[in-house]
């Protein structure tokens, strides 16, 4: 009974009193709380996640351009903002020849592979070469041709050598407007 009694008892701070088990009840939840945020953070374990993207490495360096040289008459090379996409657009004859050449860079720290996918008209043949740039006469980047559009690259960390792509028409070709596409996809291997 005098348990009873004590909790039934109120305590007045100024002119606000309460009884001793509201008091008490109140206290205890707010332990109870503090202990559930207490608890995750003196067990020392932390979650999360992160967003995470990964580029191919191997790409037309922004810094450089395109350049296209030979007979033809006109010509333009651009490519995207990304630089894995290329577009050419030259005036040729029949007969002509021109090369386009590409500043193909490596900016990862791991030698890479890659492949050069082009989409020549018909009537056009193209052949894919690399030359060697800067004077340390190392074969930073190698290609061999894999099938009618496709050559398969290994590019250096290093690399400073430029992807030549010779272009001529065949003479039975038709006069009209013609578009080499192309682009470069990283592989593994």
């Amino acid at each position: 009974m005098q348990f009873k009694q004590t909790l039934g008892r109120r305590i007045t701070l100024g002119r606000l009193g309460m009884p001793l088990w509201f008091l008490a009840l109140a206290g205890a939840v707010v332990v109870a709380a503090a202990g559930q945020a207490v608890g995750p953070v003196l067990s020392g374990s932390v979650t999360g996640s992160a967003g995470l993207t990964v580029e191919q490495s191997v790409l037309l360096d922004p810094t450089g351009s395109i350049s296209i040289s030979g007979h033809g008459d006109d010509a333009l090379g651009v490519m995207d903002d990304e630089g894995t996409n290329f577009t050419a657009a030259i005036e040729l004859h029949a007969g002509d020849t021109v090369t386009i050449t590409l500043p193909v860079v490596n900016v990862s720290d791991a030698d890479a592979n890659a492949i050069l996918e082009l989409v020549p008209p018909a009537g056009v043949d193209v052949e894919v070469t690399s030359t060697e740039v800067g004077g340390d006469d190392a074969n930073d980047l190698e290609e061999a041709q894999m099938s009618k559009n496709a050559w398969l690259m290994r590019v250096d960390a290093s690399n400073d050598d430029t992807l030549d792509i010779t272009i001529s028409p065949k003479d039975d070709l038709k006069p009209g407007f013609y578009t080499i596409s192309g682009r470069i996809v990283q592989i593994t291997g």
